[in-house]
C-alpha cells in the first residue's frame, strides 16, 4: 500500500490559489476550506499538483479507419438473396 502524503500549508494555500484562478473561487482560503467539497478538492490538488494542473488531452484519432465496402465490382454479401433464403452451400 502506497504512503499517502499529508500536503503542508503551503501546498494547501497554493493548491487553493490553483483551483481559485481555474474554477474562479472569490473566496478566501479559510472559507474554502470550510466547504466539505471544495477543501476536498484542494487536498487532492496538493497531494497531485502535476495532475490537477493539466489540461484535458485533446481526442485521439481512431486507430484504424473504418470498414468501406468497396465502391466497384461486385458486392461481397448480397443482402436481397439472404433476405430470400438462398444459401451457397445448396
Amino acid at each position: 500500500m502506497a504512503h499517502a502524503i499529508e500536503p503542508t500549508d503551503q501546498m494547501l494555500h497554493e493548491a487553493c490559489a490553483r483551483m481559485a484562478e481555474r474554477f474562479h473561487w472569490a473566496d478566501d482560503f479559510e472559507a474554502v476550506m470550510q466547504d466539505r467539497v471544495r477543501s476536498r478538492l484542494v487536498r487532492i490538488a496538493a497531494r497531485h499538483p502535476t495532475a490537477a494542473g493539466r489540461a484535458p488531452a485533446p481526442p485521439r484519432a481512431p486507430a484504424c479507419r473504418p470498414f468501406q465496402p468497396p465502391t466497384s465490382g461486385i458486392p461481397l454479401f448480397d443482402r436481397k438473396r439472404a433476405a430470400s433464403g438462398e444459401r451457397d452451400d445448396d
